[in-house]
């Protein structure tokens, strides 16, 4: 079969000099070239913190974090202490409620009072209290963003997922749910608030089986560890907050021509509507970020704990693997760009007009090719995705705390061995069970 290039099938670079150093520069043409002694162009990219805000975010993480590891341990439990951070969290969020409350209110009252204007006004406010109500998630809505595996479907999965859930004393998921994204995620839905489990399919399937444990243990642990952000009371008030500026923030003129007394009188309502919404937004934003700044105290050391309830269930070199694994997302984007590039149905390239006909061979699954890129991706590349972590406190997503400072956590713990290993047999039949959601989610990927 015909696979995507690999290092044995590309020309390296010349072995160039460090402008730092002089040490050799990196020579696998696939990554940027940068020096491992010195660490020069390790970020090309990379910004100097510059303005006030970004300063107060890396201050935010690296004293944060510095904080954690003094008091973080294995021994410390599943839940992180309940400070000041994580009572000004539910105060904030309790706010954000109250004003959702009054609206409703107010909106009402209004709708009793006999005069149209104030039942217009009424009715607005009434359908802004349930725009912005508190949303509870559904198995519906599950369904219509993801595939959905039934415990029918997998039982094998569920099976383990349950063993897992179990160990780390919470409760098992409910359904089980896989998309096109490199990454995974816990949280409940309904007015039961059911556990529910997303796996990214691409993250997965780059994954060694106890690299995968560690992944489930990490998710399930959220469902231990008091993270307020997957709860409904915080993570409600933000979700309201998004929605309100998102209503507030002043669209686009629908007819920015044909100037007329009348559109010059609306222009100037337009103009003062507008500096009452921009008040109102920035209101809003402020609101947001500063519920954001509290949350973050509580959610990152949610984080750091379920990093270490996974190093409990799948053994700390797993845990450690399965964070520099998180770095490499961008390799289904390069392999969904190397096999656009070839000729649909086989393993070689589009050839060009006039050129001989190739014999086709045929071609390998999306997610051998997947596989095989990142097996291919070499250790001074995964240093470097590290080193650019560190550069620039950089994480998988904004609730996570930088990669380079998780696995600074987890070796800095006492190691141990896994307390859940899976079976050949149940590897196997968990690799049965997901054959057509790899389908599915490849034919969307390709």
């Amino acid at each position: 079969m015909t696979t995507l290039s690999t290092p044995s099938q590309l020309k390296p670079l010349p072995e160039t000099p460090c402008r730092e150093c002089g040490s050799v520069l990196t020579t696998d043409p696939r990554f940027v070239q940068w020096c491992q002694s010195c660490g020069w162009n390790a970020h090309p990219g990379a910004t100097v913190a510059k303005t006030r805000g970004d300063r107060f975010d890396r201050r935010l993480n690296r004293a944060a974090e510095e904080r954690l590891y003094r008091r973080l341990t294995v021994t410390t439990g599943p839940r992180p202490t309940r400070g000041a951070a994580w009572f000004g969290a539910y105060a904030l969020a309790g706010l954000v409620h109250l004003i959702n409350l009054a609206v409703a209110v107010s909106g009402v009252t209004l709708l009793t009072i006999n005069a149209w204007p104030s039942r217009i006004v009424g009715g607005f406010l009434v359908a802004v209290a349930v725009l912005h109500r508190p949303k509870l998630g559904s198995m519906r809505r599950i369904r219509k963003r993801s595939l959905l595996l039934s415990r029918d479907d997998a039982p094998a999965l569920y099976a383990l997922a349950d063993r897992i859930a179990a160990d780390l004393g919470t409760a098992p998921a409910r359904v089980i749910c896989f998309d096109q994204k490199h990454n995974a995620s816990y949280g409940r839905v309904g007015l039961r608030r059911q556990p529910v489990l997303t796996i990214g399919i691409p993250l997965w399937e780059t994954l060694l089986p106890q690299q995968r444990i560690a992944l489930l243990g990490h998710e399930f642990g959220h469902g231990a560890n008091g993270d307020t952000t997957r709860g409904l009371w915080v993570g409600a008030a933000l979700r309201s907050l998004d929605e309100w500026y998102g209503m507030l923030v002043p669209g686009r003129r629908l007819a920015p021509d044909g100037r007329t007394a009348a559109a010059g009188l609306a222009a100037v309502g337009e103009l003062v509507a507008r500096v009452v919404m921009f008040v109102f937004a920035e209101l809003t934003l402020l609101l947001h970020l500063l519920l954001l700044r509290v949350t973050v105290l509580t959610s990152r050391p949610a984080e750091y704990l379920a990093d270490a309830l996974a190093a409990r269930v799948a053994g700390t070199a797993a845990a450690e693997e399965l964070l520099q694994s998180l770095t490499l997302g961008q390799a289904v984007e390069q392999v969904r760009q190397q096999r656009s590039r070839q000729v649909p149905g086989t393993g070689i390239p589009n050839r060009r007009r006039g050129d001989a006909p190739t014999a086709a061979p045929p071609r390998q699954d999306f997610w051998t090719d997947l596989r095989e890129y990142v097996a291919s991706i070499p250790e001074s590349e995964r240093a470097r995705r590290l080193r650019v972590s560190e550069l620039d406190d950089s994480a998988t997503d904004s609730s996570h705390p930088p990669t380079h400072l998780r696995l600074a956590f987890l070796r800095q713990l006492p190691a141990s061995p896994p307390s859940i290993t899976p079976t050949t047999s149940e590897i196997a039949a968990i690799e049965t069970e997901l054959t057509a959601v790899r389908a599915a989610v490849a034919a969307g990927l390709e």
